[in-house]
């Protein structure tokens, strides 16, 4: 059993009923989660039976297994299955049952925003409609394409008519091509466990707990079918998050819905993780002024007592705030870069102040940071490789091993599982020695890309991973890094492996993100940009209090320094009312 739970979490923990738990940012929301999982463990332990815990992303499908191993017993990984909704989906359904549904198809590549073929499906469903010019916005909403119990379209693309008119067409094009698509992935499960209620009974067997991460974002379609297990009467549900927090409603989520869930499955929704251990009593009292909660939430942390209050900056550029203000700020605060960040709403309000930043000289990773395409066949293996010369960490080998399986299935499209085993752990030693060799030879990152693709062709051709042909392309795709990174104006004689590492092991860089992506993560410092009226909230948004939530939960990853920016624009807008009297009435 886990120690040192607070009494609310090891009353969540105990009850042996389903549960749906409220939880405020920063209250070992993962913490109790993992504490249920290592906990229910004991009832199935030496059965083939399981606990499965479905939450957001892969990052925290990562954290959650490693932080679980350090409470488990030798063996115990067979009894628990962690996974993203989309993969639960993909792995313990449509794959094993899609023969249930010819539709559905055999076996096919997972269509993402990184895949080859994407821009191309894109570009062809939307000629049939007529859209021959296709704008950043196209991709996104084709990228976010999504559909309701009813097959009918929902979330951001429902705005875009044209990629609407075209989603068929994308689909099919899909199909044709040997691909599916996130949305359709949950769909198709969700069909499958609709129409052959023994899918759902043979789940319910294997898993008698279903733990679900982030509940808030949760959609109509994964809400019917958590419906449809629970019907089994087999399993229960322990469901953690936090409506103040739901900020995907883009992706179709719907936080009207957990109650009247809760409702359905008879669950206790009455217990709440109300402590604060992340964030000093003065953020903590900022992120109640935008939503004050019952009961209040309360800095209990080592962090509470931090003297700094949150800093507005007001007018400049957001260049000017981030240079003559925030770093300094972490400076004297004696905060290191990597334990920063910048948050905006948008991955293009950080492109252009990331190259100001790189030109500046400060290190940064994020959007604008890598100047060649994260897509490039040798790029995150090429990133990993030199975050191992250049900073080694406990999670070094892990990181190398998702590295490399991908970048086998991008060059071969074959999923190699070998690669997790012995095997593969060979091929790593190989790479990273010569990795290392070639580092210490002294001539830059440029002639190491060059010399290393060829070098990881070659070991992976000799360990029968690629064909001849396949071991080709690493070198052919680090000349398109190197064409980007020209195109990009970049020094590339004077690129480094530690530039290159930065990408793998980025404690020594300011980091850019976006708030949805920064959700779930938590950092010493914070710098909220773009708070300008008619951006934040958007003027033609018609959802204030969703964009409100957006802000509350860019607040609340902050621990010790927060400062927020409104910046000027061409406008001559005002702050953001988000900052004034309905707000946080920090406006002077």
């Amino acid at each position: 059993m886990v120690k040192l739970l607070t009494d609310e979490q090891q009353e969540a923990v105990d009850w042996q009923e389903s549960l749906l738990l409220t939880a405020c940012p920063g209250s070992g929301k993962t913490r109790t989660l993992i504490a249920k999982l290592v906990a229910e463990i004991e009832c199935v332990r030496g059965t083939p039976r399981s606990i499965c815990c479905i939450t957001y992303t892969n990052t925290a499908v990562q954290e959650i297994e490693q932080r679980a191993s350090e409470q488990l017993q030798a063996g115990d990984e067979r009894y628990i299955y962690v996974s993203t909704i989309h993969s639960f989906c993909l792995h313990s359904i449509l794959r094993p049952f899609a023969w249930l549904r010819p539709d559905l198809g055999g076996a096919r590549r997972i269509l993402t925003r990184d895949s080859p073929d994407f821009e191309a499906i894109c570009q062809y469903a939307a000629a049939q409609v007529n859209l021959l010019q296709l704008n950043q916005a196209d991709y996104e909403a084709f990228e976010s394409l999504s559909v309701d119990t009813n097959g009918r379209i929902i979330g951001v693309a429902l705005k875009n008519d044209a990629v609407c008119r075209a989603a068929p067409y994308f689909w099919a094009r899909c199909a044709q091509l040997g691909y599916i698509d996130f949305g359709n992935i949950v769909y198709g499960a969700y069909l499958l466990l609709r129409e052959h209620p023994g899918i759902a009974l043979s789940l319910c067997a294997r898993h008698p707990w279903f733990l679900i991460d982030e509940f808030q974002d949760t959609t109509e379609l994964q809400v019917e079918m958590l419906k449809l297990l629970h019907a089994t009467r087999r399993s229960k549900i322990f469901a953690v998050g936090d409506l103040y927090q739901s900020i995907y409603g883009f992706t179709g989520a719907r936080p009207e819905l957990v109650a009247p869930f809760g409702v359905h499955i008879g669950a206790r929704s009455d217990l709440s993780l109300s402590l604060n251990f992340r964030s000093s009593r003065r953020i903590v009292n900022h992120a109640e002024r935008l939503f004050p909660r019952l009961p209040p939430m309360t800095a209990a942390g080592s962090t509470r007592d931090y003297p700094v209050d949150p800093i507005l900056i007001r007018g400049g550029t957001v260049f000017e705030a981030i240079t003559e203000h925030f770093l300094p700020a972490l400076e004297a605060q004696h905060i290191a870069l990597g334990d920063a960040t910048i948050l905006a709403k948008d991955w293009f309000s950080l492109i252009t102040l990331a190259r100001e930043l790189r030109d500046f000289g400060t290190p940064i990773v994020g959007p604008g940071a890598r100047p060649y395409k994260r897509s490039r066949l040798f790029a995150q293996l090429a990133e990993q490789l030199c975050g191992a010369i250049v900073e080694p960490t406990g999670d070094t080998t892990r990181q190398l091993e998702r590295a490399l399986f991908h970048t086998v299935q991008d060059a071969t499209g074959q999923a190699r599982l070998g690669l997790f085993g012995f095997a593969g752990r060979q091929v790593l030693v190989r790479l990273q020695r010569e990795a290392l060799r070639l580092a210490n030879l002294g001539h830059g990152a440029i002639a190491w890309l060059d010399a290393m693709s060829q070098a990881t062709g070659d070991i992976l051709l000799r360990a029968e991973y690629v064909d001849r042909i396949q071991s080709g392309l690493f070198y052919a795709s680090v000349q398109e890094m190197k064409a980007d990174m020209i195109r990009q104006k970049v020094d590339i004689f004077n690129l480094t492996i530690e530039h290159l590492g930065l990408f793998a092991s980025p404690t020594r860089a300011l980091r850019l993100s976006t708030i949805h992506y920064a959700k779930g993560r938590e950092y010493s410092a914070v710098a909220v940009i773009g708070l300008r009226t008619g951006y934040f909230p958007f003027k033609y948004s018609d959802d204030v209090i969703a964009e409100k939530r957006q802000f509350y939960v860019a607040i609340t990853r902050a621990e010790k320094l927060l400062m927020y920016v409104a910046e000027r624009d061409r406008w001559g807008n005002a702050p953001s009312p988000f900052l004034g009297p309905t707000g946080l009435n920090v406006l002077r």
